[in-house]
This record gives structure tokens, C-alpha cells and sequence, in this order.
């Protein structure tokens, strides 16, 4: 298993345990995994890593998430579009919002630049109807490496600003965002009025965001005009990927029947771009190839 892989289970074991009242809590919800291992997974110098075997760090992936083959990557008009206003937004401590359907690229994109700049102080946030303000917070926290157990929304703040003014150039992405309740999407307002010009922002979605937005301002809503303004007042649009781009994607990914490719280009014009279409062939080549396997061992 490459550091790169085990860094990322680390980030994925960061959002787990930030889940639970207590680090004690979330070690002892994991099967087969001692609290000794787990501690030694989070820290931040990776000393005792190499006292870890690696199907020990298998068995904590199965249960935190599995990790994205960035082997595989095709740097679309979409990932060159969102790298650059990732990087824009750090260096500037600016704030955008790009909107793009599903299957563009957005999360991918979004987790690689974590991933790669994650020591550069690059924070990932994937959004959700269930998160509140302090589970929000408590998940910013775990990825900074920082405690918060006992602490309340106040404290839990306080932490956080103090943390990201210390850093230099941090950016915190905010994928999904059109999901977050209203109480803390308008909590935004007073996260950007702490950090403005010390963090980046990146609000990423589908236009679902936009059109809630729109529909703010349209009825005057509280908040709403305030949030507009912190994101430049514009959202920038993403473009659907086109067929050359899922051609290359396919051939990347171990796709190279010409035919194939053609049905699976056809299948992702017709759902508007959604690249998940190729991820499902992908899995269904993988099944054939391993019912295969199974079947010459059989004979």
C-alpha cells in the first residue's frame, strides 16, 4: 500500500472518528482494529507507520471508505476549470461557487487537490442534510488534527478560526453545499466574516444551489443576499464533458473495444455527462473478468 493510499485513509478516519462523541467511542466501534492502531494511524508524523501492516490499514479502509485509483485520472476542460479556481481561491483567499450536474468531475476533482495539497492546508467538506453547526465544525477540526472533544459551538469556532488564521493559505472545499439546511448554510456568513482574506472558499454543486439561491433573493429571504455577495455574486458553470474526453476516460480506465466505447458515449450524452456511467462499466468488466477467473478454476 503506497503512502498516498494511507494518507487518505487517514483523512477518511479523521471524518469517522469526528462522527463519534469521542475518540475512545469511534475506536471501539471498529472490528478487529485496537485504539492503539488507530492513534498510531492519526498521527500527524507518521512514525509508527511503518509498524502497521498493510491489511491492517485494509481492514480500517473497508470500514472508514474505500480510496479513490487516481491512477486513473484524465484531466478534463472540468478538472483544469476546477484546479484553477482551487487554486485562485487559496492563494487569494478568495471565495467562488461552481455549479455543474452530476457525474461532472466535481467530487473527484475535489478530492484528488485534497489529497495531493492536503499539507498544504487544503480542507475537504462533502456537505449533507444531517450536518448541524457543531458536526460541521467537529469535522473542519478532525481534518486540522485538532481535539474538540467537551467543547461546545462557541469553543468549536473559536478553535477553528484560531487554527486557520495560524495557517498560510489554507482552502476549505465545500462540496455538496447545496445540501446543507438552512441554519447552516447562513452559518457561512459568519465562518467567511471570521477568516475573510485569512481562508479560501470553494462552494461546489449541482444548480441546485443556484436556483435556491435565486429563489433567496427572489423572496427576500434573510441571510440570502449576504451569502450572494460573499460568493462574488456569481456562480460559475461547468461544462459537460464531451466525447473525446469520455473516449480518453475509457482507454484510461482499460476500455479499448471500440464498440464498447461508442455504447458507453452514447449512454453518457444521453444522462447529460454523467461520468458514472463509465465507472459502472468499469465494474461490470471487472465482475466478467473475476466470474471468468472462477469458472477456468472450476474446470
Amino acid at each position: 500500500m503506497t503512502q498516498q493510499q494511507k494518507l487518505e485513509i487517514q483523512y477518511k478516519l479523521r471524518i469517522y472518528i469526528s462522527t463519534f462523541s469521542s475518540q475512545k467511542k469511534a475506536s471501539q466501534s471498529f472490528d478487529g482494529v485496537s485504539e492503539a492502531t488507530i492513534i498510531c494511524m492519526l498521527n500527524p508524523n507518521k512514525d509508527c507507520w511503518p509498524s502497521i501492516s498493510d491489511q491492517m490499514w485494509r481492514t480500517v479502509q473497508a470500514q472508514v471508505g474505500g480510496i479513490v485509483d487516481y491512477n486513473s485520472l484524465v484531466e478534463t476542460v472540468n478538472f483544469q476549470t476546477l484546479t484553477t479556481y482551487y487554486d485562485m481561491a487559496k492563494e487569494e483567499s478568495a471565495t467562488f461557487a461552481l455549479v455543474g450536474n452530476a457525474g461532472w468531475g466535481k467530487t473527484y476533482t475535489a478530492k484528488w487537490y485534497t489529497s495531493m495539497y492536503r499539507i498544504n492546508n487544503v480542507f475537504y467538506i462533502c456537505c449533507a442534510e444531517y450536518l448541524d453547526r457543531k458536526t460541521f465544525l467537529k469535522r473542519l477540526l478532525m481534518q486540522m488534527g485538532e481535539s474538540y472533544f467537551g467543547f461546545g459551538l462557541a469553543e468549536m469556532m473559536e478553535a477553528v478560526v484560531r487554527k486557520m488564521r495560524k495557517l498560510e493559505n489554507p482552502l476549505i472545499i465545500m462540496d455538496e453545499v447545496d445540501k446543507l439546511p438552512d441554519p447552516v448554510l447562513k452559518f457561512f456568513i459568519t465562518f467567511y466574516n471570521e477568516l475573510d482574506k485569512k481562508c479560501g472558499f470553494i462552494w461546489q454543486s449541482t444548480n441546485a444551489i443556484e436556483k435556491r439561491i435565486t429563489r433567496g433573493l427572489d423572496n427576500n429571504t434573510v441571510g440570502y443576499q449576504e451569502l450572494y455577495s460573499r460568493i462574488g455574486s456569481k456562480f460559475i458553470n461547468l461544462n459537460m464533458p464531451n466525447r473525446e474526453e469520455v473516449v480518453e476516460i475509457c482507454k484510461t480506465n482499460g476500455i479499448e473495444d471500440a464498440e464498447n466505447i461508442a455504447i458507453i458515449c452514447n449512454q453518457v450524452q444521453e444522462l447529460r455527462g454523467d461520468l458514472r456511467r463509465v465507472d459502472r462499466k468499469i465494474l461490470q468488466d471487472k465482475v466478467k473478468k473475476v466470474r471468468k477467473y472462477k469458472q477456468s478454476k472450476a474446470a
